[in-house]
This record gives structure tokens, C-alpha cells and sequence, in this order.
């Protein structure tokens, strides 16, 4: 599963940084636990800027993309929830 973090500056003032750290901290949980998640790699990316803050005048960030999918206002909690449904077995 490829989940990519805005780190642009509108993302990281709103919260990108810490879903990041989130992030690495579930890697640790899912390689510790094994057993309990499917096969599917946790691929972690931290982009510059995903463009989508540019084509509107709409506060949307911060910005997660999990699995091709856009999550806007994104949450640490509502990213690790659909990230944890996804590859929990």
C-alpha cells in the first residue's frame, strides 16, 4: 500500500509532520507484529507538494494520498484507521 504525505508548506503548518511520524511509528507496529496484517508492503512517501491546495481557493490540506485515494483535512487517526482496515488480516 503507497500512502503519500504533502510536506508543502500549507501541509506541514497543518499537521503533515505528524502524520509522518505516525506513519513510521505503524511500520514499526505491522513489521513487530506480523502475523496480525497481510503481506501487503506499507510504503511510506513524503512529497514536496501534491498540487491539490493550487486548483483551489478550498483550505484542503493537510493532504494524504492512501492507495491512489485523496484524503483532504487529513487526520492521523483517520489515515492510520484506513490504512490499519486495509492490511489488518
Amino acid at each position: 500500500m503507497k500512502v503519500q504525505v504533502c510536506v508543502g508548506s500549507n501541509c506541514t503548518l497543518l499537521g503533515a509532520m505528524n502524520i509522518l511520524d505516525q506513519l513510521d511509528d505503524l511500520q514499526d507496529i505491522i513489521s513487530e507484529n506480523s502475523d496480525d496484517y497481510t503481506e501487503e508492503v506499507l510504503e511510506v512517501e513524503a512529497i514536496k507538494c501534491l498540487g491539490f491546495c493550487k486548483g483551489t481557493e478550498e483550505k484542503v490540506a493537510p493532504i494524504v494520498v492512501a492507495d491512489g485515494e485523496a484524503m483532504f483535512h487529513a487526520t492521523g487517526q483517520a489515515v492510520m484507521e484506513k490504512i490499519v482496515n486495509k492490511l489488518k488480516k
